[in-house]
């Protein structure tokens, strides 16, 4: 399904991909669901763990950006230069804008640890992927909205991703 699929009252859960692409303008769809959860159109919910991914990223996408890290595995290079992350500040910003937006942060408990455990067993997923889905559960989301095509082998979710992304 597509980002377009979630509804007007749904509460949809919101993957750290969605949240970047959005950010960088690679996928319209990813900021117009943006756009409906800032209205209120949707319940955004956005699990901590994936707004640490987005700092994550949107830092490392500044850092490239900037001319910082011209190398692979740019994580590494960054933590060899704490100069160099001292002075990115524009993915600080754009945290701020991030969080001002209305979104749902929500945290991840003792339990939704215990619950991912079971659907790593279940699905097969990754431990951040996972933690996501237990979240998802327990806050009885009715979508979630993922790029990753992991999410694809779940059951008792209706997974949205967006199509207009540009390989």
């Amino acid at each position: 399904m597509n980002l377009h699929d979630i509804r007007t009252g749904d509460v949809a859960i919101l993957d750290a991909n969605i949240l970047v692409y959005a950010n960088q303008q690679i996928s319209p769809q990813c900021a117009a669901l943006l756009a409906r959860c800032a209205r209120g159109d949707v319940t955004g919910i956005v699990p901590m763990p994936m707004a640490a991914e987005l700092m994550h990223a949107l830092m490392l996408i500044e850092a490239r950006q900037t001319g910082e890290v011209d190398r692979p595995m740019p994580a590494q290079v960054l933590a060899e230069k704490p100069d160099a992350v001292k002075r990115l500040l524009n993915y600080q910003r754009q945290m701020h804008e991030f969080l001002a937006m209305g979104l749902r942060i929500e945290p991840a408990i003792p339990t939704d640890l215990i619950e991912a455990m079971a659907v790593q067993r279940e699905f097969g997923l990754l431990t951040n992927d996972a933690l996501l889905v237990a979240i998802a559960r327990r806050f009885n989301c009715d979508a979630i909205a993922s790029a990753d095509k992991a999410f694809q082998r779940l059951r008792g979710f209706i997974v949205c991703a967006p199509d207009d992304l540009q390989s």
